[in-house]
Parts: structure tokens; sequence; C-alpha cells
């Protein structure tokens, strides 16, 4: 059994990351309410029979919107639940910190999901449910550093270089309370911290949930005192003002937190090996080239498997593995599951082919000079990734976590055999 069955349905990371843009679930028993009926923004999800979350994919445990255009985080398992317990189905809609209020004023989304902090300022134009998470700003700096910045007179320092993403509760504590620092405005508020790592920045003030996180995927940067922050706030749904739809959510809120459900979804995310999303989008851009391969091949009469083709993969791998930090033995059967894998789904689109009967592919890309320079890329691409992972693919407690996260991909519609078949070395 997969180990994500063995979690609640609302947690289990191998459904949540399978919520995308339209994604959703229905409770049958949960009935709609006709549009003739509608008094409230209740009822008007119910009898939409959609619930439109904003998030802005940016936040790391809460939204994170991954290569392919799916979200997922700690907020988009939340949403997720929220939506089935509605019996509807859930749609994710794009937003910014700087457009949110904006956009759930104009009604573009139900409410809003993905750490969204407590504040006065949005509580003048909305509302907040019960809060699920207490939170508090704090430093985070390089760890050579941390002595440093350990106090707000520390930061508000013309000499210190301090940076921020736009819009938020971080750019508005940071204007407030250190407003003689050099202030850097960095759009990209995924990799923000990668500025500080590489030294263009000395110093972010960030929420303390955040903090702690990237200084797991971060090991050069430190969480300063996130255990004593410089304030006290809290995380919630924002929501429009409207009585009945804040009282449901309030409700489900409140039975996740006291039944425990949220604190393993919270610890569960917290653990979840972000990093990998870069592996997970290569490992699928190459089986997605199976069906070119496999058309040429079937075009010109030509064998699946390729022996020399293979070996020279493999050779092609020499020293860069090791060069990289990678062992070469791990990395040659990494690189072999992957071959094995594409022939899995070339010879299950050759079956089908072959019931039915088709012919030649007319647009079918040249195997030599188009789709062979990709799986050249995507190799080195892969091999780069390995090693940056490497800590964690090497890690034996992690396995289950890194495997949890190759799900779902695309070429799961081509083969999901196949897809089995190229993660496997990852949980060995």
């Amino acid at each position: 059994m997969p180990v994500c069955r063995r979690l609640p349905a609302w947690i289990a990371a191998c459904a949540i990351a399978a919520v995308g843009l339209s994604a959703g679930v229905r409770a049958a028993e949960v009935p709609t309410v006709p549009a003739s009926a509608v008094s409230s923004r209740l009822d008007e999800i119910l009898a939409r029979g959609v619930l439109r979350v904003g998030t802005t994919g940016d936040y790391k445990p809460f939204t994170v919107r991954v290569a392919d255009g799916r979200f997922i985080g700690l907020d988009i398992a939340l949403a997720a639940d929220l939506a089935r317990t509605l019996g509807v189905r859930l749609e994710l809609v794009p937003t910014t910190w700087g457009a949110m209020m904006v956009d759930l004023g104009e009604d573009r989304f139900d409410l809003a999901m993905g750490g969204v902090s407590v504040s006065l300022e949005r509580q003048r134009k909305a509302w907040f449910s019960i809060p699920y998470l207490r939170d508090g700003k704090t430093p985070i700096a390089r760890c050579v550093d941390a002595q440093k910045y350990r106090t707000l007179a520390d930061i508000d320092r013309p000499e210190v270089r301090l940076i921020v993403n736009p819009g938020g509760t971080n750019e508005r504590f940071a204007r407030a309370q250190a407003p003689h620092a050099t202030l850097t405005v960095f759009a990209d508020n995924v990799t923000i911290f990668d500025r500080i790592a590489a030294g263009e920045a000395d110093v972010m003030i960030t929420d303390a949930v955040e903090a702690r996180l990237q200084q797991r995927l971060h090991p050069t940067l430190c969480a300063i005192h996130p255990e004593a922050p410089f304030d006290f706030s809290e995380k919630a749904v924002l929501l429009p003002r409207d009585v009945t739809l804040k009282a449901y959510v309030d409700q489900w809120l409140h039975q996740a937190i006291e039944s425990g459900a949220f604190a393993r979804a919270h610890e569960q995310w917290l653990a979840y090996p972000w990093g990998v999303e870069s592996l997970r989008a290569l490992i699928d851009a190459r089986l997605l080239l199976a069906p070119d391969v496999a058309q040429f091949k079937w075009n010109h009469r030509v064998a699946i498997e390729d022996l020399p083709r293979e070996a020279q993969v493999i050779a092609a791998l020499g020293r860069r593995a090791s060069d990289l930090g990678v062992p070469l033995p791990w990395a040659e059967a990494f690189f072999r599951a992957q071959i094995e894998a594409s022939k899995t789904a070339q010879n299950e689109l050759f079956r089908g082919w072959d019931v039915a009967r088709h012919g030649p592919f007319p647009d079918a890309p040249d195997l030599a000079t188009v789709t062979r320079p990709k799986l050249d890329r995507l190799t080195d691409q892969l091999l780069r990734a390995l090693a940056e992972n490497w800590p964690l693919l090497s890690d034996p407690k992690r396995r289950d976590d890194v495997l949890r996260a190759m799900h779902p991909m695309q070429a799961d519609a081509i083969s999901a055999q196949a897809v089995a078949e190229a993660i496997a070395p990852l949980g060995r």
C-alpha cells in the first residue's frame, strides 16, 4: 500500500499534489442549494458547485506553484479539504500579496489561503477565520553573520542590506521597524533567500515558520531566534464579510485543529522535500518525450531497444557524476531506470498502435536532430538536480518523503508503470 494511503485523505501528499487550477473532489452526500435560494456567500458557493480560493503560490510551506502549474502546500491541502466538506469542486485562483485585497473585493475568489497573516489593515476591509497558526517576524541571515542581526537596532542601520518581498506584511514591517536599513524589494518570493545565501543581501525579516523552513532548504542560512520573534501574528483564512461563510470555515478549522489533523499536516509540509521539485519535473519531462521517440521508431520500423545508444548515455556520465558528488554506480542505476522507463512507455504505445492498426505519424520529430538533443540536455540537467539533492536522496529516513514528492506526473497519462520504474531508484 502506498505511504500516502495510510494518511488522512486531506493531508496525503500524493493527493494534495494532484490539486491544480481546476481540481477538486465532490462529496455526493452534501446537497447543493438552488440558485433561487442564494442568501449568503456560502449558499452561493454551494449553488455554484465551486469554491474559488485565491493563493499566491510563493510561500513555503503554505502555497507553492510548481513547474507544471499545480499548487501544492499546507494551505492547498486545507483548501482541498474545505471543498470536500462542502461537496464542491476546488478552483485555485492565482493572486499576489499586493493584489490580494483588491482581488477579494472584486470577487475574483471566495476566500484566500496561503499563509495569510492577520492584520488590522486587512481586517478593515475583510474578515478572518479563527487562527490556525501562531507566528511572528524574525530575521534570517547567513549563519556566519547570525550574531550581527539579533535585534531591530542591529538591522536598522544604513550599512545593513535588508531584503524583502513586495506587498505583504514583511515589507510593511521592514519599512516601519527598520527605516534606516538599505532596503531592497525583491519581487520573486521563491528565490529571495538565494540572494541572501549568495551574499547579495545581508538579512531578511519574515515569519518564523518560513525562516525555520528556509534554513532547512539553505544550509548556509540560519533563522535567528524564531522561538522569540520580534512581534506576534497569526495565520488565518481571509474571508469576505459574510457571517454564514465565516461560521462554516471557523467550525471546519476548529474540528481540524482539535482532531490533530492540522498538526499532522503542518509537520508533514514542514518536512516536505521542496528541493526535489526540479528533479520531479525533469524526470517527467524525459518521460514525456517517449511518444516522440516511439512515433519516429514506428514510422521507420526501428526496434525500441537501442543498446549502443543506451551504452553511450551511461558512458557519457563518466566522471561527471563523481565530480558533482553523486556516486557513479548510483547515477548509472538511476539513468538505466530512466532508459527502461522510456522503453516501457514506448512498448505500451506500440501495443496500442498495433491493435488500432495505426499508420505512420506525419509530424513525428526526427530522432537524431530533434529528440535526442533534448534527451541529452535533460540528462545533464538531471545529473545536476541529483547533485543538488544528493544530501536528501542519500538519507534513508527521507526516502518515503521523496517518493511522495514525485507525484503526480503528467507522464502518468502515458504509462503509470513507466513512472513507477523511473522513480524506483529514489526509494532504494
